[in-house]
């Protein structure tokens, strides 16, 4: 028996006792389920499964199981309790659900995670950056205050640090006031001031000339001359034009990345274990903690893939990353479809490991945030002077889209808000197909091409096509409540609410959705169409509970090309699931809301237990107790 691991010797020792497998005595036939026994059994609940993979409204969730058994990180079996519990060894972990739902657990088709929790360190960790950037957050009410409240910060700053240091302004709303006659700020308030131009590059390089100064109120942003340069020092070459800067020191195509890149690049470029740590704790505690174990985005940073390959080396990712190669896109990297003609395809089979896996080209943002969108809505004219379309014919973006799709990559769309976007992404993967008659629409169709966020688009006439192509579009729940914020008196008219997030509409056109927002209280919006201010967005977009459910998990697992093994509990499946505080679909739709993980397992191994379920389970917490009072 030399040649057997250690769990087949017991195996077959515990055969010939139990069984009494020896020569001259009967044969007892014995499960080969109970040799290679579970390392760990979940009995006495109500496994949705999610094995029905069908696509549209209110279809079946698929078999409702009592138990499910884990072997060697995959589902191994589910059933009754009789059935799996039969299975369990000497060594088998057991867990009594006591009746509660267990699920697959949630799979997040855009979020930025790892970017936010690096921002958040070093806002709080501010020498760390100190001898780079400096960081400023002003606010005024009206534009005279904000141009006399920039005017003094640039002045300041060029005055008190040295030369070729970074000055990065935070421009934000001023405080609101009980006073009538006193003019409110807005969301939308600094925005539209950067928007519109009004403290430009020439001002800024009048007072800084030797200092890098990057203004921004999202979407909106200002750069100056030094800004340009310092970039180039560190980034190595762009050109003005792929950064989208024009005259006067807006940009327009790349706005997130400056913010999301900029204040800590410097510093962590030799800080690869510092990254891998701070990406581990924050993981588990803003994700898995609330039962999300699987995310897709684009990598902004320029030493993530180190750190999450140092992750990998180590056995220490908490959970699985689908990520997006976006380096040919990024800091204005101005020769971008020479770049992707030469990469191939890269996602077809998952090129990664289990936990950090490539999911196709990162388009990064063909538009931005409201008002730099891309739509063919109507509106005033100042209004629609704001928008900006970043990827049309002959852009950087529309000829890289059409080179990736030539060369048989797939391109995902890491952020759309209009529709006129869509709409020229669509016209870049149909010219690569006349162009390359060897991408076929059943070709296109099997990459599933995708497109985020879904503020104001679909539009329904543009519905057919999108399904034509496969495409999928993955959706936040905040666009009921912030794109709203975009209609009214000299913006956009009523008429265009019902295309703000028209999810029942995609679906019944063909086109599947998936969730970007995380757990069940920021995903209830979906059922009730009610927004954070208690307004209605087109109700009859409302999806019902079987429809959301596939959305969070089952959907999401084709979005990541990952459903063989993602987004359900079916044998062979890797054991990602959850136990529920409550049942998914007892009581109204808001209750929803109330509902948390219990206990989170990731490849089978559990890496949440909150102390309530610990203890009636006699054991002991694991990992972070996040506090869920507020969903309630």
């Amino acid at each position: 028996m030399k040649f057997l691991g250690p769990k087949m010797r017991y195996g077959l020792v515990w055969l010939m006792l139990v069984g009494r497998l020896a020569i001259g005595q009967e044969t007892v036939t014995v499960p080969i389920e109970v040799v290679n026994y579970p390392d760990l059994i979940v009995y006495n609940a109500k496994v949705v499964t999610m094995d029905d993979h069908s696509v549209g409204l209110n279809t079946p969730v698929g078999t409702i199981a009592e138990a499910l058994a884990v072997r060697d990180k995959r589902i191994m079996a589910v059933g009754t309790s009789a059935q799996i519990q039969r299975l369990a060894g000497p060594q088998t972990d057991k867990i009594d659900a006591k009746g509660r739902m267990v699920m697959p657990s949630q799979i997040n088709t855009h979020t930025h995670t790892h970017n936010g929790i690096i921002d958040g360190w070093l806002n709080q960790h501010p020498e760390a950056v100190a001898p780079y950037v400096m960081t400023y957050h002003v606010a005024g009410n009206t534009f005279q205050e904000i141009t006399d409240v920039l005017t003094a910060t640039v002045k300041i700053h060029a005055e008190t640090t040295p030369p070729g240091k970074l000055g990065i302004i935070e421009l934000s709303p001023g405080e609101t006031s009980n006073d009538p006659d006193v003019p409110q700020p807005s969301y939308r308030f600094g925005a539209v001031y950067l928007s519109e131009g009004n403290f430009p590059k020439q001002t800024v390089d009048q007072l800084a000339p030797k200092h890098p100064i990057f203004i921004r109120s999202h979407p909106s942003s200002i750069g100056n001359g030094a800004l340009l340069e310092a970039i180039r020092e560190f980034y190595g070459p762009v050109s003005k034009e792929a950064m989208g800067m024009d005259d006067i020191g807006r940009i327009r195509e790349t706005h997130a990345q400056y913010g999301r890149m900029l204040p800590g690049d410097k510093f962590l470029q030799t800080q690869v274990p510092l990254i891998a740590d701070l990406v581990e704790e924050g993981l588990l505690e803003r994700n898995v903690a609330r039962g999300v174990t699987t995310y897709v985005s684009h990598i902004m940073g320029e030493r993530f893939v180190d750190a999450f390959n140092l992750l990998v080396k180590e056995d220490r990712m908490p959970m699985r990353f689908a990520y997006t190669h976006w380096a040919g896109f990024a800091m204005g990297y101005a020769d971008s479809a020479n770049f992707y003609r030469r990469m191939g395809d890269l996602s077809e089979h998952g090129i990664g490991d289990d936990y950090f896996f490539q999911a196709g080209v990162g388009l990064g943002a063909i538009d931005s945030g409201n008002p730099r969108i891309c739509s063919t809505m109507e509106a005033p004219l100042q209004q629609k002077n704001l928008e900006f379309c970043q990827n049309g014919p002959g852009t950087r973006q529309y000829e890289s889209t059409k080179t990736a799709i030539e060369n048989y990559q797939r391109v995902n769309v890491g952020h759309a808000q209009g529709d006129k976007g869509v709409d020229y992404f669509m016209d870049a993967v149909e010219e690569a197909m006349r162009d390359n008659p060897a991408i076929t629409l059943d070709y296109i169709r099997s990459r599933r091409l995708t497109s985020d966020h879904c503020d104001f688009y679909p539009r329904l006439d543009a519905l057919p096509r999108m399904a034509k192509l496969g495409m999928m579009i993955s959706c936040s729940a905040n666009p009921l409540t912030e794109s709203m914020e975009w209609i009214g008196p000299g913006m956009y008219p009523p008429i265009y609410i019902k295309q703000i997030a028209p999810i029942r509409s995609t679906i019944e056109a063909g086109v599947p959705v998936t969730t970007e927002s995380s757990g069940f209280a920021a995903n209830v919006p979906f059922l009730t169409r009610i927004n954070r201010n208690g307004v209605p967005v087109s109700p009859e977009e409302a999806v019902d509970r079987n429809t959301l459910l596939k959305m969070m998990t089952n959907w999401a697992a084709r979005f990541a090309l990952k459903e063989d093994v993602l987004g359900s509990l079916e044998p062979g499946k890797w054991a990602d699931f959850m136990v529920l505080s409550k049942d998914y679909f007892e009581g109204p739709p808001e209750a929803i809301a109330e509902i948390y993980p219990l206990m989170v397992a990731v490849g089978g191994k559990i890496l949440v237990l909150r102390e309530e379920f610990a203890t009636e389970l006699g054991r002991s917490p694991i990992g972070p107790q996040v506090d869920f009072s507020g969903n309630q």
